[in-house]
């Protein structure tokens, strides 16, 4: 659903634009600049707010006065557009404003949901001043609680973003190198999943909990996943072979693996997730925490612009 931009904004927009330096490879800065001539012409004010460190945006976040702003943009990839919403919630339960993304990551998953494929794409929708309101998943850990807007993954595909993260130079190839290391040292993991209240007991690969339907950049893990409709899609692969996941995972970019009799997707607004042994966890492309987890849904819980 599209709607206008809040009638209560300012004549004039100021958005603040919270950067990730190093995203892109280390092309944030550079963009955040010329996004930044781009609004100017435009009749936007905005200033940039650079993170200094790991963690940087989150932090820039969460001391934010929104009265002054109408609108916070993350200019980076997933990870950043994470650290910015967890941010924002950690002192206000309801956002005031809008939240945009400038897609400079190494995946920008995300943005393909909002039919943002470039830069200029998220410029332009910003400038235009629409909004729509989309929903964010919520999980608590061993690490704490967070949102996410992407998806949350756990077990073989976790393991894939921590091996993947000493390629990222290589752009989202760095998920393919990251999945042929996984596969090598190939392990199912007994887990029990409770969706809305059923039980679900598996010898699984992986787990994967969706509210959108991209991964990794063009990865379609959960094609029927809407990111306003109210659920989680949660998408499990079974304990199949070595060569028939090599089989398999060309077939995700096309979203076909879900008609494979090893991958099975189920849908809810409450999850729970426990798992023999700790399985490590990946919400929005970041590395931390691990099972046992607890997941809800929050319908349109934020405006985005897009």
């Amino acid at each position: 659903m599209i709607l206008p931009v809040h009638a209560m904004m300012r004549p004039r927009m100021k958005i603040c634009l919270i950067v990730n330096p190093n995203a892109g490879k280390k092309r944030g800065l550079e963009i955040a600049e010329r996004v930044t001539a781009v609004f100017r012409n435009a009749g936007i004010q905005t200033e940039s707010l650079i993170s200094l460190h790991p963690g940087g945006t989150r932090e820039i976040a969460e001391t934010l006065n929104l009265a002054h702003w109408d609108g916070v943009v993350a200019v980076g990839g997933d990870g950043t557009l994470f650290e910015v919403v967890n941010g924002l919630f950690a002192t206000s339960d309801l956002l005031a404003v809008p939240v945009g993304q400038i897609p400079v990551g190494t995946g920008n998953s995300f943005s393909r949901d909002l039919e943002i494929h470039s830069v200029e794409d998220a410029v332009e929708r910003i400038v235009r001043g629409t909004v729509r309101k989309i929903d964010l998943g919520h999980f608590s850990s061993d690490a704490g609680n967070f949102y996410f807007a992407n998806l949350l993954g756990a077990g073989f595909v976790s393991n894939v973003a921590y091996r993947a993260r000493k390629y990222k130079i290589f752009g989202s190839l760095s998920y393919v190198f990251g999945i042929i290391e996984e596969v090598i040292g190939l392990k199912s993991t007994p887990i029990t999943l409770e969706i809305d209240g059923k039980v679900i007991e598996r010898d699984c690969i992986f787990v994967e909990i969706c509210n959108s339907r991209f991964t990794g950049g063009n990865m379609m893990m959960a094609p029927a996943a809407a990111i306003d409709d109210g659920l989680l899609d949660v998408v499990v692969l079974n304990k199949i072979s070595r060569r028939a996941l090599l089989k398999l995972l060309p077939t995700i970019f096309e979203g076909k693996h879900v008609e494979a009799p090893s991958v099975e997707v189920f849908r809810g607004e409450s999850i729970l997730l426990r798992s023999e042994k700790p399985l490590a966890l990946t919400p929005d492309g970041e590395t931390f925490g691990q099972t046992p987890i607890d997941v809800t849904v929050h319908h349109q819980k934020l405006e985005m612009f897009g």
